[in-house]
């Protein structure tokens, strides 16, 4: 009779604990279609990362329960492009609780802490280059030795790497690697959220913040490495012991010309010519 009564009870609590959750958009005269969803990230955090119009933009919660509220800049007209503005929790009436948009433009992004209780935003640059480095790499942590990536031919944002990761016992922390900006250490990186963290199951990446976490190899092999860092995704795929589509030294390649290279294209290498 008791554990009929323990299940009743959990059975009406579930639906309770599930409908909870908080989510985050944005409205506003400078949001594209009126309406757009921010995306949760680890430690509280929720982003945007798009294209935002001149005008205003007010930044939404809404509890589980369906309850709306603002967040109200601390001060009057902020601009979303900021350094750090704290906000606090305001009703649906309060007309001041917006953010000012000065330009269109297709690369903003901002991010909202709610451990914080901040708002910073940005004009995103997208990176002239991008590498790979770490003990699990050949390249160990030497300065300006870094592994590149490759850029996507239709996406300015989104880069890809693809080679060996594996412990290398001659290397200081032999399992371990991060992503650079730039060959060199300063001042542009990306992380794991978590340290240690297997790539392969990595989604969201964390801008370098001081913390400095690295991946590591859980398994030794040839990986496919695809970042995006406007919107701070990754996806990796483990290609296995050997790296496939490449063509071995000894093999004699038809057609191919001392010109050719190799292209990186969905995580798959392949030998092309100019010929």
């Amino acid at each position: 009779m008791k554990k009929n009564i323990l299940i009743m009870a959990l059975l009406v609590l579930l639906p309770v604990t599930v409908s909870a959750q908080t989510t985050y958009f944005i409205t506003g005269s400078a949001v594209p279609e009126g309406e757009q969803p921010l995306v949760e990230f680890p430690d509280g955090q929720y982003k945007y990362a798009g294209t935002l119009h001149e005008g205003t933009v007010q930044l939404c919660t809404k509890t589980g329960a369906g309850t709306v509220r603002l967040l109200k800049p601390k001060y009057e007209d902020s601009y979303i492009v900021n350094h750090g503005i704290p906000y606090t929790i305001v009703s649906l009436t309060d007309s001041t609780a917006q953010w000012v948009v000065p330009f269109s433009e297709n690369r903003y992004r901002f991010t909202i802490d709610t451990k914080a209780r901040t708002v910073t935003g940005e004009l995103f640059t997208p990176w002239d280059e991008c590498f790979m480095v770490g003990g699990a790499t050949e390249c160990a942590w030497e300065t300006y030795t870094f592994l590149p990536f490759t850029r996507d031919e239709n996406e300015l944002c989104v880069w890809t790497w693809v080679g060996e990761l594996k412990y290398r016992s001659e290397h200081s922390e032999p399992d371990k690697f991060k992503i650079m900006g730039q060959n060199a250490w300063e001042p542009k990186s990306y992380h794991p959220y978590t340290n240690g963290e297997d790539i392969r199951q990595t989604t969201q990446i964390r801008y370098n913040n001081g913390t400095d976490y690295k991946w590591a190899v859980k398994k030794d092999g040839y990986y496919s490495v695809r970042i995006d860092v406007f919107h701070e995704t990754c996806q990796a795929q483990y290609l296995g012991t050997e790296l496939p589509s490449m063509p071995d030294a000894s093999t004699d390649v038809q057609g191919l010309t001392s010109d050719a290279a190799l292209r990186v294209d969905a995580g798959i290498v392949t030998a092309t010519s100019s010929a």
